[in-house]
């Protein structure tokens, strides 16, 4: 019987110390550049591919620069978060801060934010 209480008390104490640890799981390693896959701008709007739209984006530990030549051309740099599943980004080119989610499939890096209104998915193939 006092077998059974020390594992309940055990199991019980594993269960309460593992909702204090946090919920965000730890970052993945993005550096590297990224080829375009491709990139929407607005739900329900048109999906650009290469050749039509192409592009490269490469990041640090901190920082990112971004490159579209093609139907929307851009160019952006600036510094980065990504924790558990939420990504922020912060461009010293326009002082815009803009916010929303990545995923990591392999070497496929998606990246979701919304900026100035606009849900961007942009969708990169890692290359180096």
């Amino acid at each position: 019987m006092r077998f059974r209480s020390l594992l309940l008390l055990a199991a019980g104490v594993a269960f309460a110390t593992a909702g204090c640890n946090s919920t965000t799981a730890p970052s993945a390693d993005l550096t590297g550049t990224y080829g375009l896959v491709s990139v929407q701008f607005g739900t329900g709007a048109a999906l650009l591919v290469p050749p039509t739209e192409e592009g490269s984006f490469a990041l640090s530990a901190t920082t990112y620069n971004l490159t579209l030549t093609g139907s929307v051309p851009e160019t952006d740099a600036g510094t980065y978060t990504a924790t558990g599943t939420s990504w922020s980004e912060v461009s010293s080119t326009t002082a815009q801060t803009y916010t929303g989610t990545y995923a990591l499939s392999g070497s496929i890096l998606t990246i979701t934010t919304v900026q100035q209104g606009v849900t961007v998915v942009a969708v990169w193939q890692k290359l180096t």
